[in-house]
């Protein structure tokens, strides 16, 4: 590693938004810390990053795992804080009462939880050092949550307001804080859900790229605003819903027949044809 770049750790660095953020961050210059779950995926997420990219095994499930990376955070990096980007989620599509503990737990703790312990580590560092930025995907599942997707909706919204809050407390340092927030965007999770009956509200309108989300977390660490919606339109119906909860139910069918629409045209683009079943609901 150069004693002379940035720092840059991103977290789901192997594919999807992560892979696309990092290509974007180390033509920036940054030197990349790629954290997978596994030595395979972060050793595949280091090489397409480009040269001097680092792979970082953390399995963001393993509280243990979890508080040595932030160990690491605060003194192996601690002199080079610059970004943090916050991407891992992970997502078990079906209704509460058909899913385990151990299914809502693993949503809470890899989307929330080692979100916030990672987040604090990052903040601390730059604090002290009076720069850096904090950026996490969330989603627009945290705004207005889907039904078939409780734990995680909750994991996103939790995040919301630990940002926001994080945000406050930073206020007059040199540090940010951002929360990205796409709505539908075509990654093998969006895939997932689309096969495995989850929530047709991702397919009322359009779906993004990885490469729309980049954008987006360009503009963010430009402008260095809290919160930065993917598309914008979306955000506002989003925002309207939730401050009106008892609207949602009575729209629930009608919006799910468009997004069954938007799913079998998204299926079909991807060469499937139809969601399965495979016990997850």
């Amino acid at each position: 590693m150069s004693d002379l770049s940035p720092l840059a750790l991103v977290t789901g660095a192997a594919g999807g938004i992560g892979e696309a953020v990092c290509r974007r961050l180390a033509a920036r210059g940054q030197t990349l810390l790629c954290v997978e779950r596994d030595e395979t995926l972060a050793q595949k997420a280091a090489s397409a990053a480009g040269a001097g990219a680092v792979p970082v095994v953390c399995d963001l499930s393993d509280r243990d795992a979890v508080v040595a990376l932030c160990a690491r955070i605060e003194g192996e990096w601690a002199d080079r804080p610059e970004l943090v980007f916050l991407n891992a989620g992970v997502i078990v599509p079906g209704d509460v009462v058909d899913s385990s503990a151990a299914r809502l737990r693993l949503q809470l703790d890899v989307t929330l939880g080692s979100v916030t312990e990672l987040a604090a580590s990052a903040a601390r560092v730059m604090k002290a050092a009076d720069r850096g930025h904090i950026v996490a995907t969330v989603s627009m599942g945290g705004i207005l949550a889907l039904p078939g997707s409780a734990a995680y909706s909750a994991a996103k919204a939790g995040l919301r307001a630990y940002l926001a809050a994080l945000s406050a407390e930073l206020r007059g340092t040199g540090v940010a804080v951002s929360g990205v927030y796409p709505s539908a965007v075509d990654t093998p999770m969006l895939f997932h859900e689309a096969t495995h009956d989850g929530s047709l509200l991702n397919f009322l309108g359009k779906v993004s790229t990885v490469d729309d989300v980049a954008d987006v977390v360009e503009r963010a660490l430009r402008k260095r605003r809290l919160e930065h919606f993917l598309p914008y339109s979306d955000s506002i119906l989003c925002r309207i819903l939730e401050s009106f909860p008892w609207l949602v139910p009575p729209i629930l069918g009608p919006a799910e027949a468009i997004g069954r629409r938007g799913r079998a045209k998204y299926l079909a683009r991807k060469g499937s044809t139809a969601p399965h079943n495979h016990g997850l609901r």
